[in-house]
């Protein structure tokens, strides 16, 4: 496979040995200045076989140096093995820099991590610069989904309004129809056009909850009262059986509109997660001054490969949705100096525990 599958190649071509010896003084030259590179500083003669491996690369790959010295690059790093070399060993060879993007589960962090690979030639060896560019490129997709969300929410919540206006008025004025089969139909279609109205409406305050800056505002309210006034406003399947366990006088300092977003947006996935109807509980209690609040559902869990990316953008295991539900929860929560962390079992359900700082005496 290109650059890779080559093992001999009029390039560079030399005894073995000498070139080898070759290499390893021109990399002896300047040794601290390659050791202490931030990024992965790679060195490989043309045949691909490793001569230099600094500090930052045993970081990010878990490999030492004396694991990966005198072996050819892609059997100590496999992933490069999933890259389509020819067009990068077609610039080599005429002595151009390449670069390429790989999107791979980084070593480090066990992680989905995007790096970029900087391959520069010169007559005995290929560099090869390995740089870390996840934040940065989740910076370009916030920015890009920003921009998306500034276009576009403005437009649909215009004719958003409009359609729940128009379906207040037709229900009012079906209430003085007599009542028939049809009067029935028509209630529960407008009933269908509202729920997915709140749907299409959920998308574009996730969308807009994701990009936008967060700024809280602090105040004082009524933890369970929230939280009834919530499940007021959620539909649900009759055979679901909820319990709120949270003391009616538990009084919080907050912002209440964040926690409203965020336990709303985990009420409705664990409705989702029990299709056939389960238990749903929403709790809270007090821990070193800082407060509690679980949500615990008795539905269909998440599957063990799903957990390390579960609050990644664009991630979604439901047959609709775009995947922004519980990237949004995990920023709204950082945004009050909290913590969100979750506990499951594929077929026993899910657990997300919320902790955030008490700002005031905690009033129970």
């Amino acid at each position: 496979m290109g650059i890779l599958a080559r093992e001999d190649d009029s390039v560079g071509k030399k005894n073995i040995e000498n070139c080898s010896k070759e290499n390893n003084n021109v990399m002896q030259k300047y040794p601290d200045l390659y050791e202490y590179f931030d990024e992965a500083f790679i060195a490989v003669d043309w045949d691909l076989v490793i001569i230099h491996w600094n500090k930052a690369a045993e970081r990010v790959t878990t490999i030492k140096a004396k694991d990966a010295l005198g072996k050819k690059i892609y059997t100590v790093l496999p992933e490069m093995m999933t890259i389509e070399f020819s067009p990068y060993l077609t610039l080599l060879q005429q002595k151009q820099r390449a670069r390429f993007m790989m999107n791979v589960t980084s070593r480090e962090t066990l992680k989905p991590s995007v790096f970029e690979i900087s391959m520069y030639p010169s007559e005995q060896v290929i560099i090869i610069v390995v740089e870390d560019k996840t934040e940065e490129e989740k910076i370009k997709r916030l920015s890009a989904i920003g921009a998306t969300a500034g276009m576009v929410g403005h437009d649909i919540r215009n004719p958003l309004q409009a359609i729940v206006g128009d379906i207040f008025l037709l229900k009012d004025y079906l209430q003085s129809m007599p009542e028939s089969e049809t009067k029935k139909e028509v209630v529960e279609s407008l009933d269908s056009i509202e729920t997915n109205v709140n749907y299409i409406n959920k998308i574009v305050a996730d969308l807009q909850d994701y990009s936008r800056s967060i700024n809280p505002e602090f105040s004082d309210f009524n933890l369970k009262d929230l939280i009834t006034n919530i499940l007021q406003t959620i539909s649900r399947q009759n055979n679901l059986e909820i319990s709120v366990n949270v003391s009616p006088s538990f009084i919080i300092m907050s912002d209440r509109s964040i926690i409203r977003r965020v336990l709303t947006n985990l009420i409705i996935n664990a409705i989702q997660a029990m299709p056939n109807g389960g238990k749903l509980s929403v709790s809270s209690s007090t821990s070193d001054n800082n407060i509690l609040i679980i949500v615990e559902d008795t539905g269909i869990g998440i599957p063990e490969d799903i957990k390390p990316k579960l609050f990644s953008p664009m991630l979604t295991t439901k047959a609709k949705g775009q995947g922004l539900g519980l990237a949004v929860v995990k920023r709204l929560v950082e945004a009050l100096e909290g913590t969100i962390s979750f506990e499951s079992e594929e077929g026993k359900g899910t657990k997300f525990i919320i902790q955030i700082p008490s700002r005031q005496p905690l009033i129970t």
